[in-house]
């Protein structure tokens, strides 16, 4: 079968990660995958898809917002200029290619090709939870009616859809999945102290920052050997609002910035405890994911898709969102008893094993384009 993914990527995420690991799924099954990217952002995507062989176009796929602030109306002006051009680059890949399934991974794309969306072969493939507002549900009941259906990638997703009205039976929930990052790897006996403390992925306010620096403060004092690790790239002022916490909190010299590592044996490796304190609805974090993989136990908020991977008090703790007072105790606990972070670090392995396996992931998404033929 010949399928076309549909993902812009201005940086590599989570949800490129996703595309990148289903392209790869589908591929080995035998069908015919090929992707449609975007000329704007850092091109990662693009060399990823090179380094994998496998083919690809690049068009104008940007940003459209009613967002009325400088950056936002000149992005969005910029798009609807060459919005002909991308109409007629896209109509010569539909020639070409004539995929027979074509799955969306963003929303601001799949407007900008309305005009060729047909619901007997274009799916949507959803990796945020939808606000409930009245112009995301005028949206994504409009994509509702152009599109076969929607799959998304936790209950949390699936749930923002029937809250704004998306039918039932238009929702299907594939969890995403993972070639196992740890396989023939020691989890269980890392050559680390066993005070190392990791947050990985995109540095936001969004992502909680803040409060895991403000709940490593909070124990810091009782916990001399603890060093906290922060992976991935960061918007210059945010981080400079971080360094200058971590300098007043008196921790700065215990805080140690990675930036962004593509290797994710080297971060996770590193690290003893991973924190995802996510203050938004994050869909279903691979950061999570990957580090349950590693063995590690994670501590994460309730929000979003988050309770889907982490089971509270078994492969590691939920606290609230925002709340550094509790991240301080699941901390503390973690780094009183080794054999607790070893044990669910354990629990945490066996589990993602069997919910957020690749072989999984890519079974219910090749089940899902078979049912459609």
């Amino acid at each position: 079968m010949n399928v076309a993914i549909i993902c812009g990527a201005g940086i590599v995420s989570g949800k490129e990660v996703m595309a990148l690991e289903l392209g790869d799924g589908l591929r080995a099954r035998g069908d015919r995958i090929v992707y449609v990217t975007s000329l704007w952002g850092d091109k990662d995507f693009s060399r990823r898809l090179t380094s994998h062989a496998i083919p690809f176009y690049s068009m104008r796929l940007g940003f459209i917002s009613a967002a009325l602030n400088w950056d936002c109306m000149r992005m969005t002006a910029d798009q609807f200029v060459r919005w002909p051009k991308l109409l007629y680059d896209y109509a010569n890949f539909l020639k070409r290619e004539k995929p027979r399934r074509i799955i969306h991974t963003n929303w601001h794309h799949a407007l900008l090709l309305w005009p060729f969306l047909r619901p007997e072969r274009d799916i949507f493939w959803l990796h945020e939870v939808v606000p409930d507002m009245p112009r995301y549900a005028r949206l994504f009941r409009g994509l509702g009616r152009r599109m076969q259906c929607f799959v998304v990638v936790s209950d949390a997703v699936a749930c923002s859809l029937r809250q704004i009205g998306v039918p039932n039976a238009k929702i299907h929930v594939i969890r995403n999945g993972l070639n196992d990052p740890a396989l023939g790897l020691n989890t269980d006996g890392r050559a680390t102290t066993g005070n190392n403390i990791g947050i990985v992925g995109q540095v936001g306010e969004w992502k909680g920052h803040e409060d895991l620096l403000e709940a490593f403060a909070m124990i810091a004092d009782r916990r001399p050997d603890a060093r906290l690790h922060i992976f991935g790239g960061a918007d210059r002022e945010f981080a400079r609002r971080l360094i200058e916490r971590t300098e007043s909190a008196g921790i700065a010299k215990r805080v140690i910035w990675h930036g962004y590592i593509a290797d994710r044996t080297k971060v996770y490796q590193a690290l003893d405890i991973c924190v995802t304190p996510s203050r938004a609805d994050d869909p279903l974090p691979t950061s999570a994911i990957e580090a349950s993989f590693f063995g590690l136990p994670v501590i994460a908020t309730c929000k979003g898709g988050l309770p889907e991977i982490v089971v509270d008090g078994v492969t590691g703790f939920l606290v609230d969102a925002r709340a550094p007072t509790q991240l301080a105790d699941r901390l503390d606990r973690l780094l009183a008893s080794p054999e607790l972070c070893r044990r669910m670090g354990a629990a945490a392995r066996e589990r993602a094993t069997r919910h957020f396996n690749h072989e999984r992931f890519i079974n219910d998404f090749s089940r899902l384009l078979a049912s459609s033929e």
